[in-house]
């Protein structure tokens, strides 16, 4: 599938609720080509990036959740929130002020499932882990947030759907252990990648932005 790069753009989205078929490991390779084919500063290329999938996958997922504490719900209570939380923030995201508009800002059960659903990588098949070098320094994180967007805009453009995910790193001695991520490496960021569930609410809510003019100024 080719896609226009600004409809790309645009269209992306983050997606929380996948399918649970496998991406096949030569269509990531060509995904994970496209992101360390990204700018860097002085051509430093700093990114160093982890990909988890079948068993080693479920590992770190395990790993992650038993070191968020005995609170984390199962597989099935995970769908269930999922499901609720999409309708809810659905009907509550038809406000008017984008500025209000974000899952963090929809309720306590929207908080849980960005948690929860973080450490489970949203049950994506693919969890991906960037690093970098602890000397690099300079310009490393801005290089590296390059390499993610080109990973995401790929993923897109191959019909597969990704978020980018924070809450991981909360974790980072149990993902170092399972990964087996040298000590002179720092954790960066994580992403989840996979086929998305087009007919879950969580991944049918409505996406805005704040006003073109309230971002961007143009002088000349």
């Amino acid at each position: 599938m080719q896609l226009d790069t600004h409809e790309a753009l645009l269209n992306r989205r983050s997606i929380r609720k996948y399918l649970k078929e496998p991406v096949p490991k030569a269509l990531v390779e060509k995904i994970m080509t496209a992101a360390i084919w990204a700018p860097s500063g002085g051509n430093s290329q700093p990114w160093r990036f982890y990909v988890a999938m079948g068993a080693k996958r479920d590992e770190l997922i395990q790993a992650l959740i038993e070191a968020s504490g005995p609170n984390a719900p199962s597989v099935e209570a995970y769908d269930e929130m999922a499901e609720r939380v999409g309708k809810t923030v659905s009907a509550g995201l038809k406000q008017s002020d984008p500025a209000e508009v974000g899952l963090l800002k929809m309720g306590e059960e929207a908080v849980e499932l960005v948690r929860f659903g973080s450490i489970r990588f949203y049950q994506a098949p693919v969890a991906i882990i960037a690093a970098a070098p602890k000397l690099m320094g300079g310009s490393s994180a801005q290089s590296i947030g390059a390499a993610v967007q080109n990973l995401l805009l790929a993923a897109h453009a191959e019909g597969l759907a990704t978020c980018w995910l924070g809450m991981p790193l909360r974790y980072k001695d149990e993902i170092i252990e399972v990964l087996g991520i040298p000590e002179d490496e720092v954790l960066i960021t994580s992403i989840c990648l996979g086929y998305p569930d087009k007919e879950s609410p969580i991944n049918k809510m409505v996406r805005s932005r704040l006003p073109y003019e309230q971002t961007v100024q143009i002088f000349f």
